[in-house]
């Protein structure tokens, strides 16, 4: 395959922009664009082409120079301060110094002279598209590359907190037995055997705590359920939020699609994200709870860092005060928490759990967030073999 086929290839994936004003000009030219790119949108001036792209993901602009309402020119730099390397393609029968001088200032990628002819405006997308991929490209190894570290990355810390995980327990164990032992020693109602019991529950939170570390570093164990999880997701969810003033609503429409799971873990990530829009919302809110089949396309299910398929789309969208978007990133980084810390705080490490357990089912979670406008995570979960 050519390089101008590939190009070709990668433009029918793309989402244009095309913008003009005249009527008979945007028909003859819409026509052609829509035989050569993905999706065509189309708009009249620059105002409406502006707020097109605000609304949708465009990949390429295509526009006129003068039109009413908003120029071409004055959309290029609306559409710069927000999208800086979107190539735009202008399309003019004005050649003055003037206007090429402020495009180029604006950062027009491309330029093709009215009366438009078609093999112009083909080579000028053309160009674009090769740029456009071989970002794409770039990305992708960068991100590949990156995937890469954060994988050794976090099998050396699964390792070296399984260690530690272990070897705590261990110590925990002749602690809690020393406990259980010098409480038999002492007078019931004396200070010495209240500062025991002190000391015994103590070392019992410690004991979840080396528990939840050696889950977070070997994932859970086997999969030892198959089928719907709506009675599981209604029940867990529900029984979080008891005594809480949030109000929880239920949309489970793929309910009964079957999925593998291990119901220890999948509970305990469940109960975890309930538990975070509990804290998020403590003067009231609302949390909706929803299930829909997603079909993973090879485009999408490398973004999750999974492979193509079906899968259950579970997702918690809270109305609290969302996650600021510095945080967002590094949410489910074992030890990341915004909350206080003590035995009753965070520890940074139920999200960093959720993560875990929802990978050893073969699945991935991921979170989103406006800031004021709440969160909303979502999960997904490979539909069992036959379901």
């Amino acid at each position: 395959m050519t390089d101008a086929t590939q190009d070709a290839e990668f433009l029918k994936t793309l989402t244009v922009l095309y913008v003009e004003d005249e009527d008979l000009a945007r028909t003859q030219t819409e026509a052609f664009l829509r035989r050569r790119v993905g999706k065509l949108i189309s708009a009249s001036n620059g105002a409406e082409g502006l707020e097109a792209f605000r609304t949708e993901s465009v990949h390429l602009v295509v526009t006129d120079l003068l039109m009413p309402v908003m120029g071409g020119l004055a959309m290029a730099a609306e559409i710069r301060k927000l999208a800086p390397s979107t190539p735009i393609i202008v399309t003019t029968a004005f050649e003055q110094t003037d206007y090429l001088m402020s495009a180029i200032d604006i950062g027009v990628e491309k330029y093709v002279i009215k009366p438009v002819q078609s093999e112009r405006l083909e080579a000028a997308l053309l160009e674009c598209a090769h740029r456009l991929a071989a970002e794409a490209l770039f990305r992708k190894q960068a991100w590949l590359e990156a995937e890469v570290l954060r994988a050794r990355h976090k099998e050396s810390l699964r390792i070296l907190t399984a260690g530690i995980a272990h070897d705590f327990n261990n110590l925990l164990q002749a602690i809690l037995t020393a406990f259980s032992l010098a409480k038999l020693k002492v007078p019931k109602d004396s200070d010495a055997l209240r500062s025991l019991e002190i000391g015994d529950r103590s070392s019992e939170q410690a004991r979840v705590l080396a528990k939840r570390l050696f889950t977070l570093a070997m994932g859970s164990d086997a999969m030892d359920h198959t089928g719907s999880i709506e009675a599981l997701v209604r029940e867990t969810v529900t029984q979080t939020l008891v005594g809480s003033p949030v109000q929880v609503a239920f949309d489970l429409r793929c309910g009964n699609t079957p999925i593998r799971y291990n119901l220890a873990g999948l509970r305990q990530v469940l109960a975890s994200l309930a538990l975070n829009a509990r804290e998020a919302m403590p003067g009231a809110g609302d949390l909706k709870v929803a299930a829909s089949e997603a079909n993973l396309s090879d485009q999408e299910a490398p973004a999750l860092r999974l492979p193509q398929g079906r899968y259950l789309h579970l997702s918690l969208s809270d109305s609290g005060p969302g996650i600021p978007a510095a945080n967002l990133p590094m949410i489910f980084e074992p030890y990341f928490s915004t909350k206080e810390r003590g035995a009753q705080r965070g520890m940074g490490l139920g999200l960093a759990l959720c993560d875990t357990l929802v990978r050893s089912h073969g699945g991935a979670i991921t979170a989103e967030s406006v800031p004021g406008a709440g969160a909303t995570f979502h999960l997904y979960l490979p539909v069992a073999a036959g379901g």
